[in-house]
């Protein structure tokens, strides 16, 4: 059995990339997740520590620590874009984002070529709706693509599922006739 993983930031500040990206605007609900998870988690702001009822308030699952430094990261856009590329790499890597997360296995792998998938150029991703219903399940950008250049092809996870889409493209040179 594996030592379980430490939360991501987005556990910590109980958030999914997929609503943050989606939010019309992300600084606000990511500070708003911030101060909800600095009372749930803040040993001054949990009640006393008598209280026996099952109502009573659980210990922190995480520290005001590691609150602070997730919302650190996700409040900031280019700090957060390259966290996702980083949990992206290490779920391609390890088949896994985390404990519980769903992504234990690579099921449901589906080939498709970049000329195929839409394109938002206001956020500058690539994205596909996902089985799960995620209507931007696979997203990734063209940091995703300089990474996996060698390949020609990348592996991208569903944000909420286990579902993988494997895209194929091919690197055209600025030099090309």
């Amino acid at each position: 059995m594996s030592p379980p993983q430490p939360p991501t930031h987005y556990d910590v500040l109980n958030l999914t990339p997929s609503i943050v990206d989606d939010s019309p605007d992300a600084a606000k609900l990511v500070k708003k997740a911030y101060h909800r998870a600095l009372l749930r988690n803040h040993p001054d702001k949990r009640g006393s520590h008598t209280n026996t009822s099952p109502r009573a308030p659980r210990a922190p699952t995480v520290s005001v620590d590691q609150v602070t430094a997730a919302f650190a990261v996700l409040s900031c856009p280019v700090r957060r874009a390259e966290y996702d590329t980083k949990l992206r790499q290490a779920r391609a890597l390890s088949g896994s984002a985390g404990p519980d997360s769903g992504h234990g296995f690579q099921t449901g792998v589906e080939s498709v070529d970049l000329d195929d998938l839409p394109y938002d150029e206001t956020k500058e991703r690539w994205h596909r709706p996902c089985r799960c219903g995620n209507a931007r399940g696979y997203l990734f950008g063209e940091e995703d693509l300089a990474e996996a250049e060698d390949e020609g092809e990348l592996m991208v996870g569903c944000q909420d599922c286990s579902l993988w889409l494997r895209v194929h493209f091919a690197v055209v040179g600025d030099d090309a006739p």
